[in-house]
């Protein structure tokens, strides 16, 4: 690959270092924005315009006047000014940026930042591909210094470009973000088939591990009690407790849940209401529980 090709070897740098950035666990939140940032706003509008409109070798069979009659300043596979360049840098990034959201939306994957990561990385590595070979497969010619001129349209479409990616970095740094509370679901359910047990179960949304404790009690009757439960976000915990039937009519089934940096306090409960049903078959007495 010769060293006109560095620009698209940047571009392929660019997506390495935010895939292995995904990979990592447990990385900082600052640096990974700022290394995203030229992978969203930047790189896949570059690319595109690098394969679409790429300077190609003049055609020695039309004279001067000929080619500016075919070329006008905006065409693709046509090459375009600096300030083109950057306007359309920019849209097309965003543009690609919808679209790939739009897809990842729709498969199993998700919005995430790995899935974000390697489907910008794939679209901008097989552009970059074909833009290398676009570049092999035309004839060389005498590089050109373009004159930088910006028309107020180009000059327009800059600055609403710059603003929208002020704003996309205000959103994503300097404005605080609001901060979700932690918290830790807690349920208890009875069983589908009128069965008399009743799930009990939980899930942690907390921002690190914590531990638990979780006793049941029947008609105010501790039953059952779990210590020591350890959680780390995201992860879950159930039991299935058998209910014994009483001569009562009804079972009041509560739960309750303590953390264990506070035990006196009960962090959260659950309780239902199981009623007992008994039918007689064979002569054996058959019970039943409904809420």
């Amino acid at each position: 690959m010769r060293i006109k090709n560095l620009d698209l070897i940047a571009a392929i740098g660019i997506v390495v270092i935010n895939v292995v950035w995904t990979l990592i666990p447990h990385r900082p939140v600052l640096p990974g924005i700022l290394l995203v940032l030229p992978l969203t706003f930047i790189v896949p509008g570059y690319v595109l315009t690098q394969v679409v409109m790429r300077r190609r070798s003049p055609d020695p069979s039309l004279d001067a006047s000929s080619e500016l009659m075919l070329r006008p300043d905006l065409n693709l596979r046509q090459p375009v000014g600096i300030a083109d360049q950057i306007v359309l840098t920019l849209g097309l990034s965003l543009a690609i940026d919808v679209l790939v959201g739009f897809g990842l939306n729709f498969l199993p994957v998700g919005l995430q930042a790995s899935s974000w990561a390697r489907a910008l990385g794939l679209f901008t590595t097989v552009l970059t591909l074909l833009a290398v070979f676009l570049r092999q497969k035309d004839r060389a010619r005498a590089a050109r210094v373009p004159r930088f001129h910006v028309t107020i349209y180009d000059g327009l479409l800059l600055g609403l470009a710059i603003v929208v990616v002020i704003a996309a970095v205000w959103l994503a740094i300097i404005r605080p973000l609001d901060p979700q509370p932690s918290f830790t679901q807690f349920w208890m359910l009875p069983a589908t088939n009128n069965a008399c047990s009743v799930s009990i179960g939980m899930q942690s949304f907390e921002t690190t591990s914590a531990a638990y404790r979780v006793v049941m009690t029947i008609n105010q009757a501790p039953t059952d009690s779990w210590s020591s439960i350890v959680l780390s976000p995201q992860q879950t915990w159930s039991r299935s407790v058998a209910v014994t039937p009483e001569k009562a009519s009804s079972l009041y089934v509560e739960a309750l849940l303590y953390r264990t940096d506070e035990p006196g306090k009960v962090y959260r409960n659950v309780h239902l209401t199981l009623y007992i049903l008994t039918a007689s078959t064979n002569g054996q007495t058959q019970y039943q529980c409904k809420t």
